[in-house]
C-alpha cells in the first residue's frame, strides 16, 4: 500500500499554530490533495513572508499552494455562511480550483447554535457544532447534509463547490496527501482533559484518518504541533454567559505578563482566540499530558511553535545554531520526555520564521 499521508495534529488544547505548520508544509511539499474535518468552532491562521494573514475555519490551509486539490471530508461540520465568506475572501488564492465536499458533511443551522446557548455551560464557542453533530448521529428527520444543502449557495459559491465522495479521491491519489487536524488532543471528548470541558468529538489521529476515509496503513508521518505554554479558551464568552473552560490536569495557570517576564519580551504577548476574540488562558507545560497524547497518537515528528516564548531572543530566528540555549534545552527536554524528534521550530508568526531540523522520524 502506498504510504502517502501526512497528518498534522495539535498535541495540546488547540491554538498551537497548526495553520502555520500546514501552510509551511503546503508550500514545501506540493501535496496533491489536502483534506480536513473542520468545524466553525476553531480558526486556523497562516501569515506569509510579507505578513499577509489568512484565517479560515473551513477551507484547507494548503490552498496557498495552487497545485493542491482541496477537500472537506465527511467528518466536517459546516456553517454555510462562513464557508461562503471564505470562498469569496480568498477567491484570488483559490483561483479556478473547485472545493470538493463529501456529501455527508454536516450543515450547521441557527437552531444548533440556539440549542448550545441554552444548554452548554462548559468550554464552548457556541457555534452549534456539537448540536449539529449530535443531530447527525441521531439521524433525526430533517437533518441537512452537504448533499442536501449546496444548491442554496450563491451562484459564485455554487460554481466553486463540487459534492462527491472525497474518500475515493484520497484513495486514488498517487502523490502526497495532507490531513489537516483541528482543535487539539487535550480537547478530545474521550481522551482529553476534564469532561465536560472539552469539545464534542474526538481529535485524535485515528479520528482524522477515519473522517478522511483512508486506511491507517497509508499514513507515513504524523506531525504533532505543540507550544511551550499550552492554552485554554476564556471562561468569558461572546454570548454574555460565563462558563468554565476547565483546568489543565493540575498545571498552574499563569498570566501573559508572567510569560512576557520569563522570556524577556519587549511586546505584549496576550493572545485572543480566533473565533470568540476573548483572551486565552495560559498554563505551565504539562509533561504528563504531552506523554499521554504522544501515546495515543504516535507522532513521528514534533513541531514546536512559539519558541520565542521561551526566550524572546529566538524571535524570527531561522538557524538552529543561533537559537538561545534556553530554547535548545527545552527542545532536548521534549525529546527526552516523549522520545520523538523535534523537526520544526516556529519562532514567529511568518512562514519564514521557521527552523527545520533534518527529519529523524521513522515510518509508522
Amino acid at each position: 500500500m502506498n504510504k502517502n499521508v501526512t497528518i498534522v495534529i495539535d498535541g495540546q488544547a488547540g491554538s498551537c499554530g497548526k495553520g502555520k505548520i500546514c501552510g509551511y508544509l503546503a508550500k514545501k511539499e506540493n501535496f496533491e490533495i489536502s483534506t480536513n474535518n473542520w468545524s466553525s468552532n476553531a480558526g486556523h491562521t497562516y501569515v506569509d513572508d510579507e505578513e499577509n494573514k489568512i484565517v479560515v475555519s473551513h477551507l484547507p490551509m494548503a490552498m496557498i499552494n495552487e497545485k493542491t486539490k482541496l477537500c472537506i471530508n465527511a467528518g466536517a461540520i459546516i456553517t454555510p455562511e462562513i464557508l461562503e465568506n471564505e470562498l469569496i475572501k480568498y477567491q484570488d488564492i483559490i483561483g479556478k480550483r473547485k472545493i470538493y465536499i463529501h456529501p455527508r458533511a454536516m450543515i450547521i443551522k441557527e437552531k444548533h447554535r440556539e440549542a448550545e446557548r441554552e444548554k452548554i455551560r462548559s468550554g464552548s464557542t457556541f457555534k452549534g457544532c456539537g448540536a449539529a453533530l449530535a443531530e447527525k448521529a441521531m439521524r433525526i428527520p430533517g437533518v441537512e447534509l452537504a448533499k442536501d444543502y449546496y444548491d442554496n449557495f450563491s451562484d459564485y459559491t455554487k460554481s466553486k463547490i463540487q459534492i462527491l465522495d472525497t474518500s475515493i479521491m484520497l484513495n486514488e491519489a498517487q502523490n502526497e496527501i495532507l490531513i489537516e487536524g483541528a482543535q487539539g488532543a487535550d480537547l478530545d471528548i474521550n481522551y482529553g482533559l476534564d469532561y465536560p470541558n472539552i469539545t464534542s468529538r474526538q481529535c485524535s489521529c485515528s479520528q482524522l484518518i477515519a473522517d478522511a476515509g483512508v486506511s491507517p496503513f497509508k499514513v507515513k508521518d504524523v506531525i504533532m504541533v505543540i507550544r511551550p505554554y499550552p492554552i485554554r479558551i476564556s471562561s468569558k464568552t461572546n454570548i454574555g454567559v460565563d462558563i468554565y473552560s476547565g483546568d489543565y490536569a493540575g498545571s498552574k495557570e499563569i498570566s501573559w505578563e508572567e510569560v512576557k517576564k520569563r522570556c524577556n519580551a519587549n511586546v505584549d504577548l496576550e493572545e485572543y482566540t480566533t473565533v470568540t476574540k476573548k483572551v486565552r488562558r495560559v498554563f505551565e507545560m504539562n509533561w504528563d499530558r504531552l506523554k499521554y497524547n504522544v501515546m495515543i497518537n504516535n507522532p513521528t515528528q514534533i513541531a514546536l511553535n512559539f519558541a520565542q516564548y521561551i526566550d524572546w531572543s529566538a524571535y524570527r530566528c531561522t538557524e538552529y545554531k543561533k537559537l538561545p540555549n534556553k530554547v535548545k534545552e527545552f527542545i532536548y527536554k521534549i525529546e527526552n520526555n516523549v522520545n520523538v524528534p523535534v523537526t520544526l521550530i516556529g519562532t514567529g508568526e511568518r512562514n519564514c520564521d521557521m527552523i527545520e531540523i533534518q527529519k529523524k522520524g521513522i515510518e509508522i
